[in-house]
């Protein structure tokens, strides 16, 4: 794995743990669902697809493009 992982939203300045916990406190299921919060992923939303990875993977950091690899699976 690359010491360079993607694990955050650099926008909001929280980690993906971070983000984790409080969907899971809030029973939040969808990166939507955060954003209309102004939680994460308002302003360049590069993370977004990492979110959805993070929802449906339960991680929470990532290698640079791992949504693509995701999606050409």
């Amino acid at each position: 794995m690359s010491n360079l992982l993607v694990n955050r939203c650099i926008c909001h300045n929280k980690t993906f743990t971070e983000i984790k916990e409080y969907a899971e406190q809030e029973e939040i299921t969808e990166v939507s669902e955060l954003q209309a919060m102004d939680f994460c992923s308002n302003n360049c939303r590069m993370c977004e697809p990492y979110l959805e990875l993070m929802f449906e993977t339960g991680e929470t950091a990532f290698e640079p493009g791992a949504y693509l690899k995701a999606v050409s699976k």
